[in-house]
C-alpha cells in the first residue's frame, strides 16, 4: 500500500488561490493555520532527513560475487555420472511470466536447469547425454539473435555464440530441437537423433507447461513406433538429492546472502518505531540489501508489527506501527540465486514488556537449544522434538498450557501456539528441495546441508485460555544454518538476537 500523497492546487487554498480580501480575522486565522502547516512541513523534512541519515548511503562491503562455469561443469559431469548407461537429460528453463498486460515479472532461471547450467535466458533447453556416439554430452538450444528484441532487453549470445559462452559442445536454435531429438526418416521407417538412441529418458521441463505439453506429444508420437526411450524419469528425483548437499561454491553464495540479510535486519531494527509503517521497515532491509548486490528477496518480505505478528506469512506491511507493540521481520535476500531465510522480533519501542519478554525467553531457549544439537549423524525428527518439549516447558511454565509436558508433547497440544514445525532446507530455493525422510525414517544430517531452526509462539487475541496480557503476541526467532563436519556453522547468526542486544540495536536507532 502507498501512503496517500497530498497535493496543492490553484484555488485549493494556499497563497495562489487565496483573496487579497481578507477580514483581520480571518487573516489572523489564516496565519494561524499557514505556521501550522510550516511546523508540519519542517516535521516531515527533519523526519526524512533523519530516516536519510541513519541510513546512509553506503559502498558495497565486499566485492560482488561471480559464478564459476568450472562449478557448473563439474556438477554436470556428476549429474552424468549418476545416469544408467544409454541415457539423456532434456532440461527446460522456466518461462517468462506476465506480470500485467505487456509487463513481466523480473525473470527468475528454474533452479534445477540453473543449477547444472548457470543460464538465466529464458527459452533455453540443455540436452545432457552420458555415452554419446559424437561425443557431444551437453548441448543447447537457444533463442535466435533478434536485432529489435535485443534493442530493448541486451544482447543474445544466440545459436552461434552459445556453446563457447556456456561451455557446452555445441549449440542449435531453438527451433531445431524437435528434429534433433528425433527425426523419422520415411525411407528406412527409422528414428535417429538423441531420444532414438536412448534407453532412459531424464526430464525437467522447467514448470513450462505449454513446453511441456509439446514436449510430451512429440515423444508420445516416438514411443508409439516403438522407437525411444522405454523409462522416462522426472529429472528433479536425482537433481534434488544432489542439491541437498551444497558444494563449496553454493556455501560462498549462501554465506553472502546471509550476510548480507543480516546486516539488513540489523538497519530494519533501527528503522522500527511507533509511528513509522511497516513498509518504512522493509524498505531499510530489502534496500540495504539490494544495494549489497541481491537483485530480488528470497520471498516476500514479511514485517507483521502488532496483531499482525501472529500471521505467519504477513507480507501486506502496511500497518502503522504502535507504540508497545512486537515487530516480527522474516525477511532474506537471495544473492546469486541462493536463498537466506531470517526471522527477529522486537519491541518498536526498543524495550520488551514483561509478557512479550516472558514469551521471546522460550522461544530463543528452544532455539538455543536446538541450535546445539546441529551436527552430522542427528535426524530431523530429533531436532523437531526437541523444539517443541523447549517451547512445552515453556508454555506450561507460562500458563498457557497445562498438564504434564510429556503428555502435551506426544498430544502435540504445543501446536496451537508454535503452528509450524522448526525447519527446512535452504538452497536454491527458500523451501529448498530435498526429503526429509529415507527409507521410510527421517533422514539424518550430513556435512554440506543448509536447513532452518526457526521456533516461534503466536498468541492472537481472543485466543480461548490465555490471559488478555499475552494477546497479540506473535514471537518467531529463525536463523540459516549450515552443517558442518564439527557440527554447525551459523550463516545469520550476525543480526541481534539476545535481548540485551536486540534492545540495544532498536534503541540505537532512536538516537539518531
Amino acid at each position: 500500500m502507498r501512503p496517500r500523497r497530498n497535493t496543492l492546487s490553484p484555488g485549493s487554498g494556499g497563497a495562489r488561490g487565496v483573496s487579497p480580501r481578507l477580514t483581520s480575522a480571518s487573516a489572523a486565522t489564516e496565519g494561524r493555520v499557514s505556521r501550522s502547516e510550516r511546523a508540519a512541513g519542517v516535521r516531515g523534512v527533519l523526519s526524512v532527513v533523519i530516516l536519510l541519515l541513519a541510513f546512509p548511503l553506503r559502498g558495497l562491503d565486499s566485492a560482488p560475487l561471480s559464478h564459476s562455469p568450472e562449478t557448473f561443469r563439474a556438477r554436470r559431469e556428476r549429474f552424468l555420472s549418476k545416469l544408467p548407461p544409454r541415457s539423456v537429460a532434456v532440461l527446460r528453463s522456466a518461462p517468462e511470466r506476465l506480470m500485467s498486460n505487456d509487463t513481466e515479472y523480473l525473470y527468475r532461471q528454474d533452479s534445477d536447469f540453473f543449477y547444472l547450467t548457470g543460464i538465466e535466458e529464458p527459452d533455453t533447453t540443455a540436452v545432457l547425454r552420458n555415452d554419446p556416439a559424437d561425443g557431444k554430452r551437453y548441448i543447447l538450444f537457444v533463442r535466435p539473435r533478434d536485432a529489435r528484441r535485443e534493442a530493448y532487453q541486451g544482447p543474445r549470445p544466440g545459436p552461434a555464440a552459445a556453446a563457447a559462452e556456456y561451455g557446452a559442445d555445441a549449440s542449435f536454435a531453438e527451433s531445431e530441437l524437435a528434429n534433433r531429438l528425433a527425426s523419422w526418416d520415411p525411407v528406412t521407417y527409422r528414428f535417429s537423433g538423441y531420444l532414438a538412441e536412448a534407453a532412459n529418458l531424464y526430464l525437467g521441463d522447467g514448470n513450462d507447461a505449454a513446453w511441456a505439453e509439446k514436449f510430451r506429444k512429440a515423444l508420445r508420437g516416438v514411443r508409439d513406433r516403438d522407437s525411444g526411450p522405454a523409462a522416462v524419469i522426472d529429472a528433479g528425483e536425482l537433481l534434488h538429492e544432489m542439491r541437498l548437499i551444497k558444494d563449496e561454491e553454493e556455501i560462498r553464495f549462501l554465506r553472502r546472502a546471509a550476510q548480507v540479510s543480516a546486516q539488513g535486519h540489523i538497519l530494519a531494527m533501527k528503522a522500527a518505531s511507533p509511528g513509522r509503517w511497516e513498509f518504512e521497515v522493509q524498505q531499510a532491509l530489502d534496500g540495504s540489501c539490494a544495494a549489497s548486490g541481491a537483485r530480488r528477496m528470497a520471498y516476500p518480505s514479511i514485517v507483521a508489527s502488532g496483531p499482525n505478528s501472529v500471521f505467519l506469512h504477513w507480507d501486506k506491511n502496511d500497518r502503522q506501527i504502535e507504540e508497545g507493540d512486537l515487530v516480527l521481520n522474516d525477511s532474506g535476500a537471495e544473492y546469486g540465486y541462493y536463498a537466506t531465510d531470517i526471522t527477529r522480533t522486537y519491541p518498536a519501542s526498543g524495550r520488551f514488556s514483561a509478557p512479550q519478554r516472558a514469551v521471546y525467553e522460550v522461544v530463543l531457549e528452544a532455539q538455543r537449544q536446538t541450535l546445539a544439537m546441529v551436527k552430522p549423524g542427528v535426524s530431523h525428527e530429533e531436532i523437531e522434538k526437541k523444539s517443541a518439549r523447549v517451547q512445552t516447558e515453556g508454555l506450561v511454565r507460562l500458563g498457557l498450557l497445562s498438564g504434564d509436558v510429556e503428555k502435551l508433547v506426544e498430544s502435540k497440544a504445543y501446536r496451537k501456539f508454535t503452528v509450524h514445525g522448526i525447519s527446512h532446507w535452504v538452497g536454491l530455493d527458500v523451501h529448498d528441495k530435498g526429503s526429509y525422510e529415507v527409507n521410510g525414517a527421517s533422514r539424518r544430517l550430513e556435512p554440506g546441508m543448509v536447513l532452518t531452526i526457526e521456533p516461534g509462539i503466536y498468541i492472537p487475541a481472543n485466543t480461548a485460555g490465555a490471559d488478555p496480557k499475552w494477546w497479540n503476541i506473535g514471537v518467531r526467532i529463525e536463523d540459516t544454518v549450515l552443517v558442518t563436519n564439527e557440527g554447525v556453522e551459523c550463516l545469520s547468526c550476525a543480526a541481534p538476537k539476545e535481548i540485551a542486544e536486540v534492545e540495544k540495536t532498536v534503541l540505537s536507532g532512536k538516537r539518531r
